[in-house]
């Protein structure tokens, strides 16, 4: 699609809204696989002090001294992405009927999930035998607890989800997309139409300095992009020693594509 000189590159609206497509569906391929891996590594394992929940290096902790009853199934139940989290094993959070946090983690249908309730949560499991999964957690917990164990979700570092599960990151990396994409849309949109040489410079009386060929305008918010990317990995990476300067990270992704931004509206517009 876009071979030969960039000169003859067919930009447009049409070719902006594919290209975005195509990035939806590796995200959501993405997602996908993600679900799918989490629903062939989830477990429950057991000890004296708590009940461990895993998948992909990730572990909830409920001990044991904290478990009030075990019962099947549970009641309606609010969750706030519907079916999605029905996506290879059931799961997130979601609030019953009498206000309390159930949180599922279950290959089956809350229904007919085994429910371990604590003082104001419950969590939805589904070992392979219920019974004798019972069975066992309860001689567990008639033994006593060796050491007291606090109700935790411990992440995985595989997938650096402190980073990911920042509020104050996750939000300016998609107001930083948001305008990424608006930007290079507006472009799109506009470059047919454009001269084959645009006026990129100007000297200090105003004066046009420099012609380029259209396709450079496009560089702008390419090279926004290629900034904001920079930041997360550095974030990432940085984010368990210094939060503060993940975060300042990318609120500069922001800015810097507004400027970008500014400069590419500016010069489609000359």
């Amino acid at each position: 699609m876009l071979r030969g000189a960039p000169e003859t590159w067919p930009i447009n609206l049409q070719l902006y809204v594919q290209v975005v497509g195509l990035l939806a569906l590796l995200l959501l391929a993405g997602a996908l696989a993600y679900r799918t891996a989490a629903a062939f590594t989830l477990g429950y394992e057991l000890d004296r002090n708590g009940l461990y929940i895993l998948w992909l290096g990730n572990r909830v902790v409920v001990p044991l001294e904290q478990v009030q009853n075990i019962d099947i199934g549970m009641g309606p139940l609010w969750r706030p992405w519907g079916v999605l989290q029905n996506i290879g094993y059931y799961w997130g959070q979601g609030r019953a009927a009498d206000g309390r946090h159930m949180h599922l983690f279950s290959t089956r249908p809350p229904a007919q999930s085994l429910v371990v309730y604590t003082a104001g949560e419950a969590f939805g499991i589904s070992p392979a035998d219920r019974e004798a999964f019972v069975q066992d957690l309860e001689q567990r917990r008639n033994l006593g607890a060796t050491k007291p164990l606090a109700s935790v979700f411990e992440p995985s570092r595989m997938f650096l989800y402190a980073f990911w599960n920042d509020h104050t990151v996750r939000t300016l990396l998609l107001i930083a997309l948001a305008l990424n994409l608006i930007a290079l849309g507006v472009v799109a949109a506009r470059y047919p139409a454009l001269d084959a040489m645009l006026r990129m410079r100007f000297d200090a009386a105003g004066q046009v300095s420099d012609l380029r060929p259209r396709h450079q305008v496009l560089f702008l918010p390419l090279a926004a992009f290629g900034l904001t990317l920079l930041n997360t990995v550095v974030g990432l990476l940085f984010y368990r020693a210094q939060p503060v300067g993940a975060r300042l990270l990318q609120g500069a992704s922001v800015v810097v594509q507004i400027l970008f931004g500014i400069a590419a509206l500016t010069i489609i517009r000359l």
